[in-house]
């Protein structure tokens, strides 16, 4: 709170602070702002789906990168390898093993990707940025990749639904409901 001084003038102003309380929860050590309590953000998942509009993520995430030194990892998740135009599907088992196949999509899809890296680069990003392209259901694989992945941050983009029950069950509150990490969705 803030009292004005005898002498009428309003641009002096006399700091008062608040006393914290229970109620209040000021003096609570986990969500007081503090230089400790400031978390830091190393490594963020951006999600793309391909579409011009999901562009619209990197420019939040390099302007985020830039500020904190965070890597960026973008993924994009493919129902079916068929989806990808032009793309083919090579994989390298380890010692004759179908359980460690590597797998390496090529085509169209991987020059895109390195479309939007060098755009990140213009954009002023000197972080380090990878891809990942994973085929499966977008939801459950988006979860999997956070959960092992180490990420302080999840970028995505969200589309405008025009109803409220739309809203509720949307891919983006199912994401945020299965993930521990803060999320930013852009509209």
């Amino acid at each position: 709170m803030a009292d004005k001084k005898e002498n009428g003038n309003s641009s002096d102003i006399e700091k008062t602070s608040l006393k914290p309380t229970k109620e209040t929860g000021f003096g609570s050590e986990t969500s007081s702002i503090s230089k400790e309590n400031v978390p830091s953000i190393s490594k963020i998942l951006i999600t793309d789906d391909g579409k011009d509009e999901s562009n619209k993520v990197f420019n939040y995430a390099v302007s985020i990168s830039k500020y904190s030194g965070a890597e960026l990892q973008i993924l994009r998740i493919l129902e079916k390898l068929e989806k990808i135009e032009g793309a083919s599907l090579e994989g390298v088992s380890a010692q004759g093993s179908n359980k460690n196949i590597k797998q390496e999509v090529k085509g169209p899809a991987i020059e895109e990707m390195e479309l939007k890296v060098k755009r990140c680069r213009e954009a002023g990003c000197e972080n380090k940025i990878s891809y990942k392209f994973k085929v499966g259901n977008p939801l459950e694989e988006i979860v999997k990749e956070i959960k092992v992945g180490n990420y302080d941050l999840l970028i995505l983009r969200s589309v405008h639904l025009d109803s409220g029950v739309r809203a509720l069950f949307s891919s983006a509150r199912k994401i945020i409901g299965n993930v521990d990490i803060p999320v930013l969705v852009i509209r």
